[in-house]
């Protein structure tokens, strides 16, 4: 009679969860494809995307965000994200329009970590992608030689 045990270490448990997690994060970073690099290589055509995000900010904290998205004709609006690829998580915002529109607007505010190229792409109803990016530069205002 072979005698298997029923229970496992709480060390062996945590590292396959450990192991599991790791392995399914890099499995979903590399599924998003968000890098400034792979951005760049789309060629998302820009039209109907407006972007207004200002050129020089104070700090990273609380940048303001406006952006508005008109589908070409016959086509509808069906999500789109913020992307700040130099982020710890890239993808700042993901929505998905419960219905489908031609014309959408939207302001916020972001969070930055640093001076980047800020991303807004759009989905369409029949698949295709549309994108715009913006250049910001993130300052600190903050004097570290007591003057």
């Amino acid at each position: 009679m072979t005698f298997f045990p029923t229970h496992r270490s709480r060390r062996i448990s945590l590292l396959q969860l450990g192991a599991l997690a790791l392995f399914g994060l890099k499995t979903a970073t590399a599924a998003t494809g968000n890098s400034l690099v792979e951005l760049r290589s789309r060629g998302l055509a820009h039209e109907g995307v407006l972007l207004d995000l200002p050129r020089l900010s104070d700090n990273g904290n609380s940048v303001p965000l406006q952006l508005s998205l008109n589908a070409p004709p016959g086509r509808m609006i069906a999500g789109f994200e913020i992307i700040a690829p130099e982020n710890p998580n890239p993808v700042v915002l993901r929505l998905k329009l419960r219905t489908a529109l031609s014309r959408y607007q939207f302001s916020t505010r972001i969070r930055l970590a640093m001076s980047q190229e800020i991303w807004v792409v759009a989905w369409l109803d029949d698949g295709s992608q549309r994108g715009r990016s913006l250049h910001t530069v993130v300052t600190d205002t903050a004097c570290f030689d007591e003057t």
